[in-house]
């Protein structure tokens, strides 16, 4: 059952979903299995840009937080039922922000609670023996927190690190409005970002080619809305068009000289160094990464 839930999770989160729609419908997927089991879970999404994140608990343990200063805290998280419980069951996010350094540790009641003492005095010796751990190591953290672990009852332990990033991207999004000149404005807005950004002249126009296609296969095989989603980073940048459809584009195998559409992709494709398709959630976006130098 717990190799399921897990493999639900991940494809729920592979879609794209925000947190609480991932628990959300691994949730309904446990309670329509017809078992008498649960589970539990926590589920934090890590935004390593922002340094921020957001929890799901659904009837698991909070997170610990390792500060930088070596405090630590037990994040107040709000929670829902275990999973399998209640079917409409409401599992609401809670923010964690985090400085670079901060090391947050996610574990089982098994590693905590002991036949002598409750769970909460077992997170506070969780939360004891993370704040005088060193965290450059994760694996040593990892033992330490493990060592005295009475093997009554399963234990799971996941550590993370925020280091921060030493570069930051830059981005800048545009909305698609389905007016006659739509791809003109956003070749308009794709041009002047790239100006403001310092991407050279030889590299905009094979730019602008891959968004003119990627923006117009959106507003002509879709139907919603469209976003264009720049982004640049360490010499690589990145166009991405997302639409509200979940049908990846076929990439033809051949095309005849009479053929009037069906090239799209495949200049794309030729200008690109590499491309792709990622779902997001209630639909897709198509993407496409191009090296720039002298930004």
């Amino acid at each position: 059952l717990m190799g399921q839930m897990r493999t639900a999770l991940r494809a729920y989160a592979v879609e794209g979903h925000p947190p609480d729609v991932v628990v959300s419908h691994a949730n309904r997927l446990l309670t329509g299995m017809e078992t008498d089991l649960f589970a539990t879970c926590v589920y934090v999404d890590l935004d390593m840009e922002e340094g921020s994140a957001w929890c799901v608990r659904a009837g698991h343990l909070p997170p610990v937080l390792r500060h930088p200063d070596g405090s630590t805290e037990i994040a107040e998280v709000e929670g829902g039922p275990p999973l399998g419980v209640v079917t409409q069951a409401d599992f609401p996010m809670s923010p964690l922000r985090l400085r670079p350094g901060t090391l947050i540790a996610l574990t089982t009641d098994g590693l905590v609670e002991t036949p002598e003492s409750d769970i909460d005095e077992g997170m506070d010796r969780f939360a004891h023996a993370l704040a005088v751990s060193a965290p450059g190591h994760l694996g040593l953290v990892a033992d330490a927190l493990l060592g005295n672990a009475r093997r009554n009852d399963d234990v799971a332990l996941l550590l993370v690190r925020y280091d921060g990033m030493a570069l930051r991207p830059l981005r800048e999004s545009w909305s698609v409005w389905r007016l006659p000149e739509a791809v003109r404005h956003a070749r308009r807005f794709t041009r002047r970002t790239l100006r403001s950004w310092g991407v050279p002249d030889d590299t905009v126009d094979g730019v602008l080619l891959i968004v003119s296609e990627l923006v117009t296969n959106a507003l002509v095989h879709t139907d919603g809305k469209v976003r264009l989603d720049l982004t640049l980073i360490s010499g690589r940048l990145r166009v991405a068009v997302a639409d509200a459809s979940p049908r990846t584009p076929v990439k033809p195998t051949s095309i005849g000289w009479e053929a009037t559409g069906g090239r799209g992709i495949l200049l794309v494709e030729a200008m690109s160094a590499t491309w792709g398709t990622l779902p997001v959630s209630g639909g897709k976006q198509v993407w496409s990464e191009i090296p720039v130098g002298g930004a």
